[in-house]
């Protein structure tokens, strides 16, 4: 996969993701799935927080956590409204995309970096971690749409119009 097709791809997985945001009505930010979720305010700051900090990973920026201290830092996020949490999902998204560009193509397909997460692995197959990771809660934000009521169905997590 050359950098190209991941941006591509980058842009088909988290597309959907602000539409799917802007469901999310203010009366529920302090709902959970269950006790131990993230309630859906905290779960709309996780996901974009999640691929700034990934943007990080991916320049070796200084000072990173362990993932220990990741997981403890992810159950303190501060809720936010959808407005908010769409605000940090186009600075995150630019940032990250940028940074890969940075990179360039022969580096997101050979070289490696250590990551919290996963070890030292190669660019590109941290790169389709940090997509994993975004569809995974984003899963669980559909879920919880649909507990709640709302109308969401397949297509919410794959169109973006």
């Amino acid at each position: 996969m050359t950098l190209q097709d991941y941006l591509v791809w980058f842009d088909e997985v988290v597309g959907p993701t602000e539409p799917m945001i802007r469901l999310v009505d203010e009366d529920h930010l302090g709902w959970q799935l269950t006790e131990r979720s993230f309630t859906l305010g905290q779960l709309i700051a996780h996901i974009p927080i999640a691929i700034q900090f990934n943007a990080r990973v991916l320049l070796q920026e200084g000072g990173l956590p362990s993932l220990r201290e990741i997981m403890v830092s992810n159950r303190r996020h501060v809720s936010v409204n959808a407005d908010a949490s769409i605000r940090t999902l186009g600075r995150a998204t630019g940032l990250f995309k940028g940074n890969l560009l940075k990179l360039g193509d022969e580096a997101f397909q050979a070289k490696t970096i250590t990551t919290p997460q996963k070890g030292e692995i190669p660019v590109w197959r941290f790169s389709a971690f940090v997509l994993e990771h975004h569809i995974h809660h984003l899963m669980e934000l559909h879920l919880s749409l649909k507990v709640l009521g709302e109308k969401v169905h397949t297509g919410t997590l794959y169109v973006t119009t």
